[in-house]
């Protein structure tokens, strides 16, 4: 499934997408494309942080938002996963910059 979005900023108008692949559902599942195993995955996490003894102390048990935004197949460069977001982020032309070459 794509979706589409239009998102409007400074007098100009831009549509971005995103990727879903119904027969792909986590990392653990293979590329339905080329039944390949390994992934390039982007996402976010979130967590509750404080300072403890003078160091930065993570906690992700208390308040843990992960959630994918860029899942591509390394073997057939398959893009099985793209949130909106990531285009806003990241520029898709760049994927290098990120990591995320085959």
């Amino acid at each position: 499934m794509e979706r589409r979005l239009r998102v409007v900023a400074g007098g100009r108008s831009v549509t971005i997408t995103g990727v879903e692949r119904g027969e792909w559902d986590r990392l653990s599942d293979p590329c339905p494309d080329c039944g390949g195993r390994e992934f390039a995955h982007v996402g976010t996490a979130g967590a509750r942080y404080g300072v403890r003894n003078g160091g930065v102390v993570r906690r992700a048990d208390i308040w843990d938002a992960e959630r994918p935004l860029f899942t591509r197949c390394r073997a057939c460069g398959a893009v099985l996963y793209k949130h909106p977001a990531f285009v806003l982020r990241f520029d898709p032309r760049a994927d290098g910059v990120v990591g995320l070459e085959r």
